[in-house]
């Protein structure tokens, strides 16, 4: 392969060596690509193929048809020819009939689509243009001193049509027109400013707007390009419009937000990889408007400039609300730190950010023109600036920020701005938002991406707005990906509207680090990253130090995909999506694509450029036009067309078909059709090119000077082929008429318009008439872009008219793009002549008066050379002669003064021309060969308007006039001429300096004087102004933005005034001091003649600066901002608040400073080692350094909550302002309970475990508390023994205590289970606050004896006989024990039970159970009724010896069986044999005995109260039952499993609970007591009864 690439280059070297000769370099390339058979190439050698760029580098130069004049104005009434309809005035509440008088402001109409002759004589008048009109119109001013005559003079000028004063109603938008006049509704307006007012007159208008509109505005109202008034009553609509500063009023702009395979779908990541990732916006500096910004996210580190809030509402940075403009400037160049799958388009890329929101509001809102900021972002060295929101109230519209945009983008052609297009496309059509309607700004829709389960990637998203704007422009220019974008996330955005699109967070939280977005935003963030990466390689890769924007956009638009069915362009996506990589690298079916391009070139009207290229297969052919317009008119109807200089794009094939840029059909272009005259972005695109030579023309239709931008793409090369062609005047005589017989020249001129050399040609002139061929001559070759001549001497031998024909290549002999063969034949041209018979002469004598002998001498004699600085005049002799032999009488005529144009083309000139016989005819002239057969006159051409005397002089150029004398006995007998006057070029200048005493400003500021110039030559002459200082301060000239101006040419005496602003530096605050002197030196230069110049100094003074700054801190740094607009502080009870104030000195001098603070709490003033406290501080501090004080409050305890605290501080310099900062400090509702509890619940098997815990409100609201237990186990059984809903007051304490009980056999130790308290806490405010405790729960050592029987009552036992009871003994305890049994005594019966100590083993392992006999016998003294008896096991021979034990009790019933049928008293009186009526004398006894006994009882029941008995309270509930009974109530916690102890509270115990949850109410508890109830002791219980019984009490009272 290596050989056969070797052979190969060998055997093409010859044509190679052709095509590097006779090409561009790219040209050379596309060829030996297609001569080499390689298809085994190195990576670089792959890389090198796959650029294919190069500079279109030849180019002809061609005549071009100007568009035809229509003579319409296109007026916000209305359209309308002023020559024939009345001009439309507007409604009667805006009309004034000495606007004109008043303002001076004028409609001019040119005569011509060409309006150069028009724009000159207006500069050479000294008139301002302050806009244009379509058609062919423009807005002046005149001085209103000298209205009248100026008026007239301008009307006598061949180059106006019609003028007349501007009507004050147009200058009101069409919105406002019915609001004019009306009182009491206030507007927010937007006044464009007239571009001629000296910054005085700026400075009163400023003035005299902020006196009618809403006072409480601090911003300057007005730039030099926009005054944005609030809040003014619609009557003053009327005196605006009369107000001859103003130039439109318009509607204020409402502006708004809109709102990651991104870079894949755009193809930033291929186009990444062929650079070898070297596209990564290293070395490009960007400018981002937008809400604010979380300058510290991490993707941001050390890449940002600057943050400005010179153009927003506030000094906040902040990106608080939506997080958009953090989102959107990631988008565009995040580093992806958090997230390398978040990494922005341009990661290398640094930037500076304009905040526009409102953080209070989250209202966006500009100050100032959009002209100002974008000349503020170049200063700071931006070069792109992108802009993601836009106007939502003027849909469509061209505004006056469209218009701003426009006119620096054209003053500044190197920086780019972006717009979004709106997210308004429910909207429907033309919901284009401004500034995104600007034709010089990339406008970008929003396109699919399929991110995140969204709308599948390839279409335009539902939302995007569309196009047209309402003039018919094509916007969007394209579309980018725009939804579902994942990048970053402010950290304090607190309205975010995304979701969270990565596990990434921010430091120390939970917010997430990255989120999605939506919208037209997102777009444009997307495409500023593309653009960025194309800027980048035009400047690293093709060398182009400052890439123009028309050729970036031209770039960009070339290499877009038709998204879908192809229809490009459209409203929908504009020319397509951005594909970045097509773009770079254009490439079609996998084969890379030559792209060639040309951005060194302007056009005047008429002209044009031709461009040959050849395309080698049928590869997609791209081609895209695009220049940076004029702004448009402020004035006109928004539907009339905004274009102001209309290039064409015209493209002819190889076979002669002619395509107009933009005319498509089905997403490629079609022939035929017209040009467009609406857009500054011209396309063709064709998808199987003719393979052959196309023809490539940029025509210039009608407009002013303009530059402009192409690119190409395709498998094409730069051809050499030449194109002969004729034009207007390509064939001409010297004598209009000739007389018979008369030698006359025939003269012929033609050009080469393409790019190649002819070599040798054939040209041949013809007179058609006579079928003769007049001259025929072989010409040698003729290079690109020449013009050729020739002049050859001819004599009609016949009258009449004869019609000549020139003819080029009239062998054939050469290859063209356009000729008889092929493409358009452009190679003839034919005249006619009309030829008199002789009759009378006119012959021009030579200068010194001798009569001309040969045809070149009689040349000569028809030309007058004028040394304007000399005079202003020349004179021609001329003999009248006749030449038959009869006597006639002749006259004499000239035609109007004219002068000769490029080409010929006869144009009116700007100076008045006389032309002057110095005798009158006719004249009787004898018959040729006789005395006074001729007769000799002088003829003077003179310009009135030169005065040598004053060192005004004639304009340069070729003056004409067509002199004819004639017979006038017989008028077609004549001879004619033209006599030519050459007006020489003079050079002068004149610089005057004014405005420089006691020049000066202060650090930061301009001092600001003004350099006038003036043209004292004869001819339009471009003068450089160049000024700098001793120590390189900034200087700003003109408009430049530099301290170089480079002039529009000045008209001859054009007198201009450059404005020279030195920039005081304080790049360091403090300096330069007060009362430094800066020197400036300014020369102004003539480009034509540098050995012109003129140099002028100046001085500059420092003034004293005594500026100085406030701001607070709160402790930990943040700023707080303006009171009005920062947040409230919250503070508690009793702390101590820092706020930090720092006192900046920017000034040039030291200064002394009071500081006062008003707070209504203690305070205390700390500076350095000294405090102060509730007392003002003077502080001395020098220039360009800061103080910080340290200002401490105090909270007071007793402050209750919702109590606020402003701390107002007032910072006055001496002799001077006072600054105000001010914050609130806030006692807002804390809540927050401190708790105090085990880690365990210490429990013995068989017994209640009580373990409390301290609750403590250390908040400052009361709160009210609920206590809930969580789910316990099954066969567990707990609650709260001192209720489960209380209140606590601020500060207060109470115990809780918590019971629980657990199943048996549980082992030794920490069990897994847990027991969990819920603690819900309320506050008077309805929030609600949980805690939970969790309690380990730790099981003793624990012996734990339980007796059960399943028959606890035998009856009817047999006297003598046994009954056994089968009782079982259990363990539920968790060690192993023996057991003893013991029985109380039943009177009548023997009870045996079982003996452990002897015969039986009782020894019972944890949970093991075992049954026992126990046996009963009645004998004869055992009663017959029910009698019982308690049998109990008590635990012996444990281990651990001192665990906890419970034994166990049983109690059993027995009766004897009775031996009679009759039972109780009468079986016992059978027994005895006592007789039956015994029974009711026994009853009666029995009741009296009774009744004596129970009143004995009452008297004397303390005597028989046990001891313990003695203890408890008379009444108790404690005493109710018999002991036992009262025991086994008091034991019983017969609660089911897993049942939870929540017993209710009454109203009265809660609040005796409330009243006694504090510390200082609670009484001591005696070790080993239970704990006290919230009230403190029941009532009648004294502290001894509660020690001994108090455990009874929670039992019988569990809640």
């Amino acid at each position: 392969m290596c050989r056969r690439l070797a052979m190969t280059a060998v055997k093409s070297i010859f044509p190679i060596l052709l095509i590097l000769i006779l090409s561009s370099w790219s040209g050379a390339v596309s060829a030996l690509s297609e001569t080499t058979n390689s298809t085994e190439i190195s990576y670089f050698q792959e890389s090198e193929e796959i650029n294919k760029w190069g500079k279109l580098s030849v180019v002809s130069e061609s005549n071009y048809e100007l568009n035809h004049f229509t003579g319409i104005i296109h007026s916000p009434f209305g359209d309308f020819d002023p020559l024939v309809d009345p001009m439309p005035l507007g409604p009667e509440s805006l009309y004034d009939s000495s606007a004109l008088s008043r303002t001076g402001l004028a409609i001019i109409q040119s005569n011509s689509v060409d309006m150069t002759e028009l724009i000159d004589l207006l500069d050479s008048n000294g008139y301002s243009i302050i806009d244009h009109l379509p058609d062919s119109a423009l807005i002046i001013r005149i001085p209103v001193e000298d209205i009248i005559n100026s008026k007239s003079e301008l009307e006598k000028s061949p180059s106006v049509r019609w003028i007349e004063g501007l009507p004050i109603a147009w200058r009101v938008s069409a919105n406002l027109i019915d609001s004019s006049g009306r009182g009491g509704l206030l507007l927010d307006l937007d006044l464009t400013i007239t571009s001629d007012l000296e910054p005085s007159e700026l400075s009163e208008l400023e003035s005299d707007m902020s006196r009618i509109s809403d006072s409480s505005i601090s911003r300057n109202v007005c730039d030099i390009h926009l005054c944005q008034v609030k809040g003014i009553d619609a009557s003053w609509l009327p005196v605006l419009a009369m107000d001859g500063r103003i130039l439109s009023i318009h509607e204020s702009s409402t502006i708004s937000i809109h709102n990651s395979n991104a870079s894949q779908i755009i193809g930033s990541n291929i186009a990444s990889t062929m650079s070898n990732f070297t596209l990564n916006g290293s070395g490009e500096i960007l400018a981002i408007s937008d809400t604010g910004i979380d300058a510290d996210h991490g993707d941001f580190n050390g890449r940002v400039r600057a943050i400005y809030d010179l153009f927003g509402p506030d000094n906040s940075y902040q990106d608080r609300n939506s997080g958009h403009g953090t989102h959107v400037t990631s988008t565009i160049l995040g580093d992806g730190s958090g997230d390398s799958n978040n990494a922005g388009i341009v990661p290398a890329a640094t930037f500076h950010f304009y905040q526009l929101e409102a953080d209070s509001s989250g209202i966006l809102a500009r100050w100032g023109s959009l002209y100002e900021m974008f000349a503020h972002s170049y200063q700071q060295s931006a070069r792109i600036q992108t802009n993601s929101w836009g106007n939502i109230n003027l849909v469509g519209e061209y505004s006056s920020d469209s218009r701003s945009a426009d006119s620096y983008l054209v003053d500044e052609p190197s920086f780019l701005a972006l717009f979004s297009a709106g997210d308004l496309g429910a909207n429907g059509y033309q919901s284009i938002t401004p500034p995104g309607t600007a034709k010089n700004v990339l406008t970008i829709g929003t396109s699919t991406t399929g991110s995140y389960g969204s709308q599948s990637a390839g279409e335009v998203h539902s939302s995007s707005s569309k196009g047209t704007t309402l003039d018919g422009r094509i916007k969007p220019d394209l579309v980018a990906p725009g939804v579902m974008i994942c990048s970053a996330q402010a950290e304090e955005a607190q309205f975010v509207e995304g979701d969270s699109c990565s596990s990434s967070t921010h430091d120390g939280n939970e917010i997430p680090l990255y989120m999605t977005l939506n919208g037209s935003s997102m777009s444009t963030a997307v495409a500023a990253g593309a653009t960025t990466m194309a800027r980048q390689f035009l400047r690293v890769d093709q060398g182009i130090v400052e890439p123009r924007s028309d050729l970036i956009r031209s770039v960009l638009i070339n290499g877009a995909d038709d998204l879908g069915t192809p229809d490009i362009p459209n409203a929908f996506e504009g020319w397509g999506q951005i594909n970045i990589s097509n773009s770079l690298y254009p490439e079609d079916s996998g084969n890379y694509l030559a792209q060639l391009y040309d951005d060194s070139r302007e056009l005047k009207p008429g002209h044009s450029f031709v461009y040959t290229i050849q395309s080698n297969d049928d590869s997609r052919f791209d081609i895209t036009l695009v220049w940076n317009d004029p702004e448009g008119s402020a004035v006109a109807n928004q539907s009339s067309p905004k274009l102001m200089n209309d290039l064409d794009l015209k493209i002819t094939s190889p076979s002669g078909i002619v395509y107009y840029g933009n005319n498509f059909a089905n997403g490629y272009s079609v022939a035929g059709g017209i040009a467009d005259s609406l857009n500054n972005v011209e396309r063709f695109r064709i998808d199987s090119p003719e393979i052959g030579t196309w023809s490539v023309e940029v025509g210039h239709a009608g407009g002013n000077l303009q530059d402009y931008a192409i690119v190409m793409s395709g498998q094409i090369i730069e051809t050499v082929l030449p194109d002969l062609t004729v034009f207007t005047n390509s064939l001409s005589t010297s004598v209009e008429s000739p007389l018979q017989g008369d030698t006359f020249l025939i003269e012929a001129q033609w050009k080469n318009q393409a790019a190649g050399p002819t070599g040798s040609y054939s040209v041949l002139i013809e007179d058609i008439t006579e079928n003769t061929i007049i001259f025929e001559q072989s010409k040698t070759s003729l290079p690109g872009g020449s013009l050729a001549s020739l002049s050859y001497p001819h004599i009609f031998s016949t009258t009449g008219l004869h019609t000549l024909m020139l003819t080029l290549d009239s062998n054939s002999e050469v290859v063209e793009l356009n000729d008889e063969i092929s493409g358009l034949d452009n190679n003839r041209v034919q005249i006619d002549v009309y030829v008199s018979q002789v009759g009378v002469r006119l012959t021009p004598l030579l200068s010194d008066g001798s009569y001309p002998s040969t045809p070149s001498e009689l040349d000569q004699s028809k030309v007058r050379y004028l040394d304007p600085s000399v005079s202003s005049a020349v004179t021609f002799d001329l003999e009248l002669k006749n030449e038959g032999t009869s006597e006639v009488t002749v006259d004499i005529s000239a035609s109007p003064v004219q002068l000769s144009d490029v080409g010929g083309l006869l144009v009116a000139p700007i100076d008045e021309w006389w032309k002057l016989f110095n005798e009158s005819g006719p004249w009787t002239l004898s018959p040729s060969g006789q005395d006074g057969d001729s007769v000799i006159i002088s003829l003077e051409f003179s310009d009135v308007d030169a005065d040598v005397s004053n060192d005004i002089y004639a304009l340069p150029g070729e003056f004409v006039s067509q002199v004819t004398l004639w017979d006038k006995n017989a008028p077609t007998v004549y001879h004619s001429m033209q006599l030519k006057t050459v007006v020489e070029r003079v050079e002068g200048l004149v610089t005057v300096v004014a405005g420089a005493d006691d020049l000066g400003a202060i650090p930061g500021q301009f001092a600001q004087f003004s350099l006038s110039i003036l043209n004292t030559g004869n001819g339009p002459t471009q003068y450089t102004v160049s000024c700098e200082t001793d120590n390189h301060w900034i200087i700003r000239v003109g408009d430049s933005g530099t301290s170089v101006l480079n002039l529009e040419p000045l008209s001859r005496l054009q007198f201009l005034p450059v404005t020279i602003k030195v920039r005081i530096p304080n790049d360091v605050l403090g300096s330069p001091a007060s009362g430094t002197i800066e020197g400036v030196s300014c020369t102004t230069q003539s480009v034509n003649d540098p050995s012109l110049f003129s140099i002028d100094t100046a001085t500059v003074e420092v003034f004293e600066n005594r500026d100085f700054t406030t701001e607070i801190f709160s402790e930990d740094g943040m700023s707080l901002g303006p009171l009005g607009l920062s947040t409230d502080r919250p503070v508690l009870n009793g702390d101590l608040v820092t706020t930090n104030l720092v006192i900046t000195n920017q000034g040039n001098v030291p200064s002394e400073y009071t500081v006062k603070v008003q707070n209504s709490w203690q305070t205390q003033i700390i500076i350095g080692t000294n405090d102060f406290v509730n007392q003002d501080v003077v502080v001395d501090i020098l220039a360009g350094q800061n103080l910080s004080i340290i200002i401490n409050t105090i909270v007071p305890l007793s402050s209750n909550m919702g109590d606020s605290n402003i701390i107002t501080i007032r910072t006055t310099i001496s002799g001077g302002e006072t600054l105000i900062n001010g914050t609130k400090l806030v006692l807002e509702e804390f809540a927050s309970l401190d708790i105090e509890s085990p880690s365990e619940i210490l429990v013995i098997l068989g017994k209640s475990s009580v373990t409390p815990f301290k609750l403590h409100n250390i908040g400052n609201v009361p709160l009210e508390i609920s206590l809930t237990m969580g789910t316990l186990p099954d066969g567990w059984s707990g609650g709260f023994l001192s209720g489960n809903v209380f209140q606590m007051d601020m500060n207060r304490e109470a115990f809780v205590s918590v019971g629980l009980e657990l199943p048996g056999a549980l082992p030794i130790g920490s069990l897994e289970q847990t027991v969990s308290v819920i603690i819900e806490s309320e506050t008077p405010g309805g929030d609600i606050y949980f805690q939970t405790i969790e309690f380990e729960v730790e099981v003793l050592p624990s012996v734990w004896l339980y007796l059960s029987s399943e028959v606890a009552l035998i009856e009817d036992i047999s006297s003598g006989n046994n009954a056994n009871f089968q009782i079982n003994l259990t363990n539920q305890g968790n060690i192993i024990t023996d057991a003893e049994f013991s029985a109380t005594l039943a009177d009548g019966f023997e009870i045996q039970f079982p003996d452990c100590l002897s015969d039986i083993n009782c020894e019972l392992s944890p949970g093991e159970s075992r049954f026992f006999t126990v046996s009963v016998k009645p004998n004869s003294n055992a009663g017959f009724g029910l009698s019982s008896f308690e049998i109990s096991a008590i635990a012996v021979n444990f281990y651990p010896d001192d665990a906890e034990v419970t034994n166990a009790t049983l109690t059993l019933e027995m009766s004897r069986e009775r031996t009679t049928n009759t039972g109780g008293i009468s079986g016992i009186l059978d027994t005895l044999g006592l007789p039956q009526w015994v029974l009711p004398l026994l009853f009666l006894i029995s009741l009296t005995g009774a009744v004596f006994l129970g009143l004995k009882m009452r008297a004397n029941s303390q005597k028989f109260l046990s001891p313990e008995e003695e203890l408890i309270p008379e009444g108790s509930a404690l005493l109710s039952g018999s002991s036992n009974e009262r025991r086994a109530a008091a034991l019983d916690t017969s609660l089911g499993s897993g049942d939870t102890l929540t017993g209710g509270v009454s109203d009265d115990e809660i609040q005796s609970a409330i009243a006694a949850s504090g510390p200082g109410k609670l009484l001591p508890t005696p070790d080993g007591a239970a704990p006290l109830p919230l009230g403190g002791l029941p009532d009648g219980w004294s502290m001894e009864q509660w020690k001994s019984y108090g455990h009874l009490w929670w039992e019988q009272n569990q809640p």
